[in-house]
This record gives structure tokens, C-alpha cells and sequence, in this order.
């Protein structure tokens, strides 16, 4: 069957958030879309439900290739069949209804969709207060000193289309920082990105994949923006 939309979700110890999200992501209907499941380790609890409760038509758990979130990305990437891939997040049972509306965005010829929490309709409400003000510098400074068309660089929920994943392989190793590399080089090469507003989703189950000591690593592709823009 040839899909239109391939949609990752990274898994690690997610048992307690993966069943309510994918039942949220399957409520969509006008996209012919197929859900990869990247997970770390075959003793993952994650896999137990969704082998108990979903059909393997609809959910093809792969394991990761390399290491950590970032390598799960990656592995994802590999996989892909579809013109357009989306990365979600395992624990987000509420912005499912944004999956149609990228896609759309996709189809109006945007290479990049981006989630965006600090525009009108979105929220960062709930986040840890370091990595919140380590987020707000980084969206302020981005907005106000390039020409960056998001004002979300580093979220990780986005839109791809299989141009950008195809011509861009990822360099970065660690955490997140894959989105933010992507972004900052097709920004650098004119393809078209645009952002839809998300409500970040507080955790109820599991722990943050998110960790402090990954943000060196968003540095390089910061400064790579801001560079892009002197240089335009």
C-alpha cells in the first residue's frame, strides 16, 4: 500500500502514554498515513500494548539502529516510503488534530511544518522554568536577529518532506538537536517553512527524554542560523 504520510514515534518506557496517543492519532481519517514506532530495546513494556491492543497494520515497530533519541530519528528516517514524514511525540494525547493541518500545509508546498508554542493559539505552559527560559532565549534572539520563518526552532514536532530528509543527512548525535539542524539548513537553502501553533503537552506518565547536558549541541546549528542570516 503506498502511503502519504509517515509518522515516527520515538518510544522509551512509554507503556503508560503510547495506547491513548496512538488511539488519538488513529481518530484521523482523511490521510492515508502509517505509524513507525521506534523503540531502544526488545524488553521495552511499550511493546507489550501496543501488540495487545493495536493491529500490526496499523503500527510497525522497528528498532533503533543507533543510540538515543536522536538515532531513533534516524532510524525512522531510513524507513520512510511516504513524500512526507512527521515526528510526534509518544506522550502527547492533544495536538493530534495538528497532523492534518501540517499535512495540508505540506500540500500547499512547504517543505517544513513546524510546531510552534509561541505564536498565537500556542502555549509553553508547564515546562521546566530552566528549560523554559533556555527555549524563550533561543525562539527570542532567532525571531528577532534572522529572518528564520518559525519562531520554534527547537521543537521537535514537525513536518518533513522527503526532499529535506533525502538531502540532508543528519550530522547531529545527541538529544533533539536533529530538528534545529534540519531547520537551520534548509533555511540556509531557501526551501519553504512555515509553523502552526501547538499547546505543549505537560507529561502525566513517564520521564522527559529531554536532557541539560544535550544543549551544547544545539549551539553549533544556533550560531549556523544566525551566520545564514549575515550572510543573506
Amino acid at each position: 500500500m503506498k502511503y502519504d504520510l509517515d509518522i515516527i514515534v520515538p518510544v522509551f518506557r512509554e507503556e503508560g502514554n503510547i495506547s491513548k496517543t496512538l488511539q488519538e492519532i488513529s481518530k484521523i481519517s482523511e490521510i492515508n498515513y502509517r505509524i513507525l514506532v521506534i523503540y531502544d530495546f526488545d524488553e521495552d513494556p511499550t511493546l507489550s500494548v501496543i501488540s495487545e491492543r493495536f493491529n500490526r497494520s496499523e503500527v510497525i515497530c522497528l528498532k533503533n539502529k543507533y543510540e538515543g533519541f536522536n538515532g531513533a530519528i534516524k532510524t525512522g528516517f531510513e524507513n520512510i516510503q511516504s513524500k512526507a514524514t512527521l515526528l510526534y511525540p509518544a506522550d502527547d494525547h492533544k495536538n493530534f488534530n495538528l497532523i492534518s493541518k501540517m499535512f495540508n500545509k505540506f500540500n500547499e508546498g512547504y517543505d517544513i511544518v513546524c510546531a510552534s508554542r509561541f505564536i498565537d493559539g500556542g502555549s509553553y505552559e508547564g515546562a521546566p522554568l530552566i528549560k523554559r527560559l533556555i527555549v524563550k532565549f533561543v525562539s527570542f534572539t532567532l525571531t528577532n536577529f534572522t529572518s528564520l520563518p518559525t519562531k520554534d526552532a527547537t521543537n521537535g514536532f514537525r513536518l518533513f518532506s522527503k526532499s529535506i530528509v533525502e538531502k540532508f543527512p543528519i550530522e547531529s548525535k545527541k538529544g533533539f538537536t536533529f530538528s534545529i539542524e534540519l531547520l537551520a539548513k534548509a533555511h540556509r537553502n531557501n526551501y519553504k517553512i512555515t509553523e502552526l501553533p501547538e499547546k505543549w503537552p505537560v507529561r502525566t506518565s513517564g520521564e522527559s527524554k529531554f536532557s541539560y547536558y544535550t544543549i551544547p549541541f544545539y549551539f553549533r546549528w544556533y550560531l549556523y542560523i544566525l551566520m545564514s542570516t549575515f550572510k543573506k
